[in-house]
């Protein structure tokens, strides 16, 4: 039998880790002008899977609805969520996906932001997938790509999303990118690669800001670099 630890205990365990983080976070005029252009006031979030438990740890209470899998660590993270006052979304594009979907669309719709993991639930790593182009689009909602690193870390190498959790006392860096306004129209296969290359793009260099600011070093792994710079053209990384 696996051992599922109580709501509880996670919660307590992880607000007191995330209450030793030093925050500094960069760009919010991005977010505040996404939210002025936004016809709901909300915003649909785009991060890499890895950084999830980095950045719901500066959100706690606020208007956000998460998407989280129905896999057994996606019930953990979703009792988490809403231990600490956020909104989870069941579902992905393996199980619940459509269901899902509606219900996120449903919350912009209503002022919630919208917090999604790009990559998730389970890779290919670092590849941007479709879902939040369709969520922004059919909400009309901007998508505002937004980075996270830590000064000192674990990264669990095994898993799929080499997913991090900083240290007790760690530096995190947060950087928000500029919106990205999704047009209304349902795209074509080519226009829509072109969209997700763009966003991974603008991640990279997210990233590669937030981690100069902690004293890290960022480096594009190598297939996600080869699928970013497919066959759909777009800006190389450090040109968004």
């Amino acid at each position: 039998m696996k051992f599922e630890p109580p709501p509880g205990l996670v919660a307590a365990l992880g607000d007191r880790l995330t209450a030793t983080w030093r925050y500094r976070c960069e760009g919010g005029d991005h977010l505040r002008a996404a939210i002025a252009a936004s016809p709901t006031r909300s915003v649909v979030f785009c991060l890499w899977h890895q950084s999830l438990f980095q950045l719901i740890g500066r959100h706690h209470g606020q208007r956000i609805a998460a998407l989280t899998s129905l896999s057994r660590d996606g019930t953990i993270i979703a009792r988490y969520l809403e231990r600490i006052g956020l909104r989870p979304i069941r579902g992905s594009s393996i199980r619940g996906g459509l269901k899902a979907a509606r219900e996120l669309i449903k919350a912009v719709q209503e002022g919630w932001h919208a917090a999604i993991t790009v990559d998730g639930p389970r890779g290919p790593f670092k590849e941007v997938k479709a879902g939040p182009f369709e969520i922004a689009r059919r909400s009309g909602a901007p998508i505002v790509p937004v980075a996270v690193r830590a000064s000192h870390a674990w990264t669990f190498k095994r898993s799929w999303d080499h997913f991090r959790l900083p240290l007790p006392g760690a530096r995190v860096a947060i950087v928000y990118g500029a919106p990205m306004v999704v047009p209304p129209e349902y795209p074509d296969s080519a226009t829509q690669m072109g969209l997700r290359q763009l966003l991974a793009r603008r991640l990279h260099l997210l990233e590669s800001q937030a981690s100069a600011r902690v004293g890290q070093r960022h480096d594009v792994p190598a297939a996600s670099l080869a699928w970013m710079n497919g066959a759909a053209p777009g800006p190389e990384v450090g040109d968004a």
